[in-house]
C-alpha cells in the first residue's frame, strides 16, 4: 500500500536521500571534502556534481537510487518546459498600489528581476528540496519619502529650458533639471517646482522573492499533479502552504492579486 507523502517531503527524500547514491556519471565516488563544501556555497547558483545535481554519497554499498526518486527528477526537469506567465495586474504587495507610477516603475524592475533570474524552475525546486524552507517572501512595506538635501530638508526640483544654436546653426532647446525650486523669501515652492520621490526601503528584492516564491508554489502543485498514480512507493500530497502568506497579517486578510504562474 502506497504511503502518502507531502510533495515537498517527497522532493527532499529524492534528493537528499536516492538521488545522492548515484556516482559521478562512472567515474569513481570517492571526493575530497573540500568538493563537498564547495558544492554547498554553490547551492544558490549552480549545483554541478552526480547527474542529478547533488553531492554523491561517499559510500559506494548504497544502492542505486529508488525509482521513485528517478521518476521525480524527471518530473522537475520537465519543468523546463513550461513558461513563466504574469497576469496583467500582478502585484504581490498591494499597499503600495495606492503610489502608482513608483508602484509601477517597483513592479516593472521586479518582473525584470525574475524573468532574467539564474533560478531556473529546476534550480528553484533543487534548491529548496536540499536546503529546505521556501523563497524569502517577508519584508516591511515602504514608504514613500520624498528626495532630501543633506540638511533634512525636501528637495524642490525646477526643469530649465535653455535656447541654443547647434552646430547647423538650428535653433534647439536644452532642458537641464536644477534643485533650486524653493523660494526662500516667500517660504514657497516657485511656480513649476516638483518633488521627488523613492520608496524606502526598496520593495524590488521583497517582490522578486514573493513572485519567486509564488512560482515555485506553483510549479509544486505542476509536480503533484505530474506524480499522481505514477509512484511505486508513494501517494503524493499537495504542499499545506498557503498561495500568498503574505495576504494575511495580524489576522488581517490583505487584498489579493493574480499570482505568477507556469504553464504549457
Amino acid at each position: 500500500m502506497k504511503q502518502k507523502i507531502c510533495i515537498e517531503k517527497l522532493l527532499k527524500w529524492a534528493y537528499c536521500e536516492e538521488l545522492p547514491k548515484a556516482g559521478f556519471d562512472g567515474r569513481s565516488r570517492e571526493r575530497s571534502g573540500w568538493s563537498s563544501v564547495e558544492t554547498f556555497f554553490q547551492l544558490l547558483t549552480k549545483i554541478d556534481d552526480n547527474e542529478y545535481g547533488v553531492v554523491p554519497t561517499l559510500n559506494g554499498l548504497d544502492g542505486d537510487p529508488h525509482q521513485d526518486a528517478l521518476r521525480v527528477h524527471a518530473a522537475v526537469a520537465s519543468l523546463s518546459e513550461l513558461v513563466l506567465e504574469f497576469p496583467e495586474h500582478w502585484n504581490p504587495m498591494p499597499e503600495i498600489a495606492v503610489h502608482d507610477k513608483h508602484c509601477a516603475m517597483a513592479l516593472s524592475a521586479a518582473r525584470f528581476g525574475i524573468k532574467n533570474s539564474a533560478r531556473a524552475p529546476f534550480d528553484l525546486i533543487r534548491k529548496h528540496a536540499i536546503l529546505g524552507g521556501c523563497p524569502d517572501w517577508e519584508g516591511p512595506v515602504p514608504e514613500l519619502k520624498p528626495v532630501m538635501n543633506g540638511s533634512g530638508q525636501p528637495i524642490w526640483f525646477q526643469l530649465r529650458v535653455e535656447h541654443a544654436i547647434d552646430g547647423n546653426g538650428r535653433p534647439v532647446e536644452r532642458k537641464h533639471e536644477t534643485e533650486d525650486g524653493w523660494n526662500r523669501n516667500t517660504k514657497a515652492p516657485k511656480a513649476g517646482a516638483y518633488q521627488k520621490f523613492y520608496f524606502t526601503p526598496d520593495p524590488v528584492p521583497v517582490l522578486i522573492g514573493r513572485g519567486e516564491y509564488q512560482l515555485w508554489w506553483s510549479h509544486l502543485n505542476v509536480l503533484t499533479d505530474k506524480l499522481a498514480e505514477t509512484l511505486d512507493k508513494w501517494d503524493v500530497q499537495p504542499t499545506q502552504r498557503p498561495a500568498e502568506p503574505w495576504a494575511e497579517t495580524d489576522g488581517e486578510r490583505v487584498a489579493r492579486t493574480p499570482t505568477i504562474h507556469a504553464a504549457l
